[in-house]
């Protein structure tokens, strides 16, 4: 085993097996674990070896102790965690397999900094991308009189993704009410403090990407998202690059120097009128759509291990034009717009795009795609004949697609089912229309 071989966790998400196709294009040998199988990067050509680790979701514990398993056996250049539960379960136990391997991470207190939403919105506001307006609240009274100030509907968000519950970590999901009724029936389910935020109609989701060490950015991709699944809390199903604007740069890189943040990051915001920008979310980690930065002239993975191994890359922008798709979700639009009989939308959604790179499919590399369509009946067949009620959670992605026209569907917050590339749900409910 060369030491250009790098290991990546969550095998089952798009967002590895973006990154595991991309280090394989730039040299590297790539390997993955999965919680689950079938795992489509286990499918995949550029995967060399699949491993079936415990979920950090249900044993953190567990977790870190095959991952060091596996490091003992084979001599690995780096990991890359595939999600937060994973980031926050390797940087917590970071001791154990530091003298094993390189990481990367900045100090935990950093990387808990950097999935604290509260922290994100007052960072936000002072390098220049003021978030929609929030307040912290503690119950649902206070998040009802919050709600009316604000006025209706608002996004309730939880302060971090994920809360520890005994030796796993608990994901918390992120919807947008409509009324006080709602309110009272969704704070329960999250943690406190939890965020409640005005709900931006007149604007769009912008992604901002790449890798940032040494306090400079290594690597940046600008994108603004054309359809959303599920439509109004939803992630990108079509989505293209564009220039980046000016100054936004130089806030993008103080905000996480602010958070002390390095790594691999993707920075969710609104695009609002005339032209401001206003910071959401951050994932710092693997993104669902880090495909579109690698097929853009981005390879963040490969960018990010080329500097833990003392490369010395050259910094890189992606280049605008460049288009991403992700199959599940413009299926599940397409048949959304059908059903409100919006002929005109449901077109652009099959329209035929040159310069796209898909989530899964590729014609050299079929095997991807065909694993998660059997992930998806395997999962199809179990919740038709399981005993136990179907969580509306892990669901969303099927009942959005049936439900009444002013319905707002509820998403998980992270990338656990829909691969979801944004934690936010403050987007516009008719974006998904503009082609």
């Amino acid at each position: 085993m060369t030491r250009d071989c790098v290991l990546l966790t969550d095998a089952e998400e798009r967002s590895v097996l973006g990154a595991c196709r991309a280090l394989k294009r730039a040299g590297y040998q790539a390997s993955a674990v999965a919680r689950s199988r079938p795992a489509a990067t286990h499918w995949s050509r550029s995967c060399a070896e699949r491993f079936l680790l415990p979920d950090p979701r249900d044993s953190v514990p567990a977790f870190v102790d095959c991952l060091e398993e596996v490091l003992r056996r084979r001599e690995y250049a780096a990991v890359i965690p595939g999600s937060e539960a994973a980031l926050l379960a390797i940087s917590e136990h970071r001791s154990r397999l530091e003298c094993l391997t390189r990481l990367g991470l900045p100090p935990h207190e950093a990387v808990r900094r950097s999935v604290d939403k509260l922290f994100l919105l007052r960072l936000a506001t002072e390098v220049g991308l003021p978030p929609p307006a929030s307040a912290s609240c503690a119950d649902a009274d206070a998040a009802a009189l919050v709600a009316q100030e604000l006025g209706f509907p608002v996004v309730l968000k939880p302060a971090t993704s994920f809360l520890r519950s005994g030796e796993g970590l608990r994901q918390q999901g992120v919807c947008v009410v409509e009324d006080e009724d709602e309110i009272v029936r969704e704070v329960p389910l999250f943690g406190t403090p939890f965020i409640v935020q005005r709900f931006e109609s007149d604007s769009f989701l912008f992604s901002c990407s790449g890798v940032v060490a040494d306090g400079r950015l290594l690597a940046l991709t600008t994108s603004r998202a054309r359809r959303l699944w599920p439509p109004t809390a939803g992630m990108h199903a079509f989505a293209e690059t564009v220039p980046v604007p000016d100054g936004l740069a130089d806030r993008v890189r103080a905000l996480l120097a602010a958070l002390g943040w390095r790594g691999i990051f993707q920075i969710q915001m609104l695009e609002m009128p005339g032209g401001r920008f206003s910071a959401i979310d951050l994932n710092p980690r693997l993104f669902a759509s880090v495909s579109l930065d690698a097929r853009a002239g981005a390879n963040l993975a490969a960018v990010w291990c080329d500097w833990l191994l003392e490369r010395r890359p050259t910094p890189v922008t992606a280049r605008p034009g460049i288009r991403y798709r992700w199959e599940e979700g413009e299926l599940c639009h397409l048949a959304w717009q059908l059903q409100r009989r919006r002929f005109r939308a449901a077109a652009s959604v099959v329209l035929p795009h040159r310069r796209v790179e898909h989530a899964w499919f590729r014609l050299t590399d079929p095997g991807p795609l065909l694993a998660r369509a059997l992930s998806l009946g395997l999962r199809a067949i179990k919740s038709r004949f399981s005993r136990e009620p179907t969580d509306p959670k892990k669901t969303a992605i099927v009942h959005a697609a049936l439900s009444a026209p002013g319905q707002r569907p509820v998403v998980p917050d992270g990338n656990a089912f829909v691969d979801a590339e944004s934690n936010d749900s403050n987007l516009r409910s008719s974006y998904q229309e503009r082609a």
